[in-house]
């Protein structure tokens, strides 16, 4: 059953000085059966207008509004409107190779697995620079259980984000009829959409190439907002219960979380912060898990 229609989701806020790009990267595809749901999350700037000039010259291009309610409500609306066998993310302000849906869907296909992780290298506006990895996993391809990635998760995601980012992979789209972006989570919600959905899938391979090109910048890791450490940390402490509730091995995580939770009560220290109300929770839940 190959060249089965892909869905790629592409949430859109602020973004008028890169979106062209990401949608000329979309349209070079070197596989071609796929639509692209444009999600316009009530961008005040003119991104609207350049997803109806894409729209205009490409059928396979769709624009949806919506008031702003944030990324994760964005993607969801695509989930509900998407048509393919397949879905995958792509972020409006990052770009992608041309073989991009080519190297996650032949791996898919040829491993019959439910997820295909492909990796990604790094554009720093800062200085104009790429970054790619330099290490070396030891293996161009590699399956998965679902039980057996959840098992390596930490371990993996020690090496860079292409296990927990939105981006960078394919999923049947069977495999997202009862699973969605949570809403409330305000940092963080892509790891705990993928991890979810690892958990329900039998068959994972992960793709040693960087085929998404990731945009930073110098703010990339301002997101230390108290509300948002809260909503990163209980996303945390829920999947250690759902991995707690099916009797599976929770050790690496509970251990993470613990090394997390230090790091950010230290960093709250160093800001004043430590007597804020979110400062006393995490000791709260510190205390809670070290005893």
């Amino acid at each position: 059953m190959k060249n089965e229609l892909i869905s790629i989701i592409v949430p859109v806020y602020n973004v008028e000085n890169y979106l062209r790009q990401c949608l000329d990267s979309i349209m070079g595809q070197t596989y071609q059966n796929f639509e692209c749901l444009l999600i316009n999350d009530g961008s005040p700037d003119h991104s609207a207008d350049i997803c109806r000039e894409y729209v205009s010259k490409d059928s396979r291009f769709l624009y949806f509004e919506k008031e702003n309610g944030g990324v994760s409500s964005a993607r969801n609306l695509g989930i509900e409107h998407s048509k393919g066998e397949y879905i995958t993310f792509i972020d409006s302000d990052d770009w992608v190779d041309s073989d991009y849906l080519e190297v996650l869907y032949n791996a898919l296909i040829d491993e019959n697995a439910d997820i295909s992780v492909s990796t990604y290298k790094r554009f720093h506006m800062a200085d104009n620079c790429w970054y790619f990895h330099s290490f070396q996993r030891g293996y161009d391809k590699k399956t998965f259980t679902g039980l057996e990635l959840i098992d390596k998760l930490q371990l993996l995601s020690s090496f860079d984000h292409s296990y927990g980012s939105t981006w960078g992979k394919l999923v049947k789209s069977v495999r997202v009829e009862t699973i969605r972006f949570n809403e409330e989570t305000t940092l963080g919600e892509d790891m705990e959409f993928w991890y979810k959905l690892y958990l329900i899938s039998d068959k994972i391979v992960y793709v040693n190439k960087d085929t998404y090109i990731y945009r930073t910048s110098n703010d990339e890791y301002k997101h230390f907002e108290l509300e948002k450490i809260r909503s990163d940390i209980q996303h945390r402490l829920n999947f250690i219960a759902f991995l707690t509730a099916r009797d599976l091995e929770v050790t690496s995580y509970v251990d993470d979380c613990i090394l997390y939770l230090h790091d950010l009560v230290d960093k709250m220290k160093l800001e004043g912060l430590e007597f804020t109300q979110t400062a006393r929770w995490l000791q709260e839940v510190l205390f809670l898990l070290e005893g």
